[in-house]
Parts: C-alpha cells; sequence; structure tokens
C-alpha cells in the first residue's frame, strides 16, 4: 500500500517559513495603478464626450422647435407679405423671410435659426413652400 504525501509551504509548527513572500511585490503595485490610471482617464474622457454630446442635442432640438413655431406663426398669418423679419430668443437668433417664386402663386417661408456653441456658430433652416392666395379687387 502506498501512502501520499502531499507537500505544503509550512514547516511543523503550522507557520510559514520566512523564506515565503507574502503579499505584492512594488511592480506588481505600480502595473496595478497605471491600468486604474488609464482605465479612470478614458472614462472622463467619455464622460466629457457624453455631456458634450447631450448639450448639443438639447440645443439643437430647441432650434428645431423655435423654427417650426415661427413657420407655423409666418404660415398662420393673416396677410403674407414678402419680408424678412428677424429677433432674439434666449441663445438663439432667428431670421424669417417670405420671398416670391418663379411660379405663380407659391412662395417661400425659409426660417433660419442660429446659436453659438463650442466657439463656432451652429444653424438650423427650414424652407417650406406655401400656396400665396391671391385676391382679386371688386370681389
Amino acid at each position: 500500500m502506498r501512502i501520499l504525501r502531499y507537500r505544503n509551504n509550512c514547516n511543523r509548527y503550522g507557520t510559514r517559513p520566512e523564506t515565503a513572500s507574502v503579499g505584492f511585490t512594488m511592480v506588481e503595485v505600480v502595473v496595478a495603478l497605471a491600468i486604474l490610471a488609464t482605465t479612470v482617464v478614458a472614462m472622463f474622457g467619455a464622460m466629457r464626450n457624453c455631456l458634450t454630446a447631450a448639450h448639443h442635442s438639447r440645443m439643437l432640438t430647441g432650434s428645431v422647435l423655435l423654427a417650426e413655431t415661427l413657420l407655423a406663426e409666418a404660415i398662420l398669418s393673416e396677410k403674407m407679405t414678402f419680408e424678412t423679419k428677424r429677433g432674439q430668443q434666449d441663445s438663439y437668433r432667428w431670421q424669417v423671410q417670405t420671398v416670391a417664386t418663379p411660379i405663380e402663386n407659391l412662395g417661400a417661408i425659409r426660417v433660419k435659426v442660429s446659436w453659438w456653441e463650442q466657439q463656432r456658430e451652429q444653424q438650423y433652416e427650414l424652407l417650406c413652400l406655401v400656396q400665396i392666395k391671391t385676391t382679386v379687387e371688386g370681389k
């Protein structure tokens, strides 16, 4: 019969010999900190990009809503005149331009909304063709 004996790192008193290493080496700690630092920097960069994209999306959505409101007001106006109106609302500057087209009884309304973001001027433009009702004098 064969008896199997297992070797362990403990001496006969149950304690480890002084030659056995416990813990991490300085190189392992430095490498772990470098990996952690790289991960944290990458996460902050990604978070900054997300915040920038969210701000741009919020500004673009606001400009679209403003442009659609101005277009609806121009279409629903009682008397359509060929003119250019300008104004400002919050951080947006807007321009509504009503022009004639070469086609009879057809006009174009152009709404342009612009704002400053990231040291550049951004803009949203909306163009709509509308039928112009002509009034005949005497009727």
